[in-house]
């Protein structure tokens, strides 16, 4: 997505860890088999190229989107291209990511809020990260998601859990609790019910592990594509009911100094829009 920084993973410590502290050891990522790349198929450009007409239009945004310290205009996102929605990276479970997100999300969000987008932010999760106790880890990274978001307030989109990694070692059954604790404790923090950004391959896996509860949760649902029309195939889980559909990585939008910007559409009309960022 949401191009995250390369993840360094989690090997459980022999001795107990502090749980406010960073774990030091390495961490590895297990999430997709290892294979050579196959050539790269740009997909949609614009919210038109992949079909739609009438929609509710984001973006989503992280260090990536500042190449040089870059600034972004917010102001022609809104009046040029018509987006209504920005979502910004607004923690990390690591410590070079998580940086990254506590320098740009008060400046991001500030500037978004100025030019009258709704603003929304996102943890992505590096499981076992801050401890090696499963529940312990997850509820620690909620509670840092929560504080750098301020809180997600009523009237901006609800905090965000952005799950890609499966720790070396976890089993996909580990990172189902662990993904739930994460979640009650972010909606017990904020006290509104947060969305989770996964793909289509994961979410499945998620099914495998018996996560079926997790269906109680927005979904942002990212599946790339120009043949998708404007309708995600039926994904596990959620079984296509979709909230926010990240349709494409490649969008081409000169308000944003990066090469290419995350493009979304919310499933709904603006009063939905409405409704849901002020439940």
């Amino acid at each position: 997505m949401l191009t995250a920084l390369p993840a360094v993973f989690f090997v459980p410590a022999k001795p107990a860890i502090a749980s406010n502290a960073t774990v030091a050891n390495k961490y590895l990522s297990c999430t997709y088999p290892k294979s050579k790349p196959g050539k790269y198929v740009p997909n949609a450009l614009s919210w038109k190229q992949q079909g739609f007409t009438q929609e509710v239009r984001g973006i989503d945004i992280s260090v990536w989107q500042h190449p040089n310290n870059q600034s972004i205009d917010f102001a022609r996102l809104k009046s040029e291209y018509d987006v209504s929605f920005v979502i910004i990276k607004s923690s990390d479970g690591g410590v070079r990511g998580n940086d990254n997100a506590k320098k740009w999300f008060p400046i991001d969000s500030a500037a978004a809020k100025a030019a009258g987008l709704v603003v929304g932010g996102y943890h992505y999760a590096l499981p076992g990260i801050l401890d090696e106790n499963t529940i312990t880890d997850a509820k620690l990274q909620a509670k840092r998601a929560a504080e750098q978001v301020n809180g997600a307030p009523i009237g901006e989109l609800p905090l965000t859990l952005d799950i890609e990694e499966l720790p070396c070692g976890w089993t996909i059954t580990r990172l189902a609790t662990w993904t739930r604790a994460f979640l009650e404790e972010a909606q017990r923090i904020t006290g509104r019910t947060p969305m989770i950004y996964a793909n289509g391959n994961f979410i499945g896996r998620l099914e495998d592990a018996g996560a079926t509860d997790l269906a109680r949760y927005p979904l942002w649902l990212a599946k790339w594509g120009p043949k998708l029309g404007t309708d995600p195939s039926e994904n596990r889980i959620w079984k296509n009911n979709w909230t926010i559909w990240q349709f494409t990585a490649d969008g081409e939008i000169d308000a944003v100094p990066s090469s290419s910007t995350d493009l979304n559409v919310f499933n709904g009309t603006p009063e939905d829009f409405q409704i849901f960022i002020n439940q």
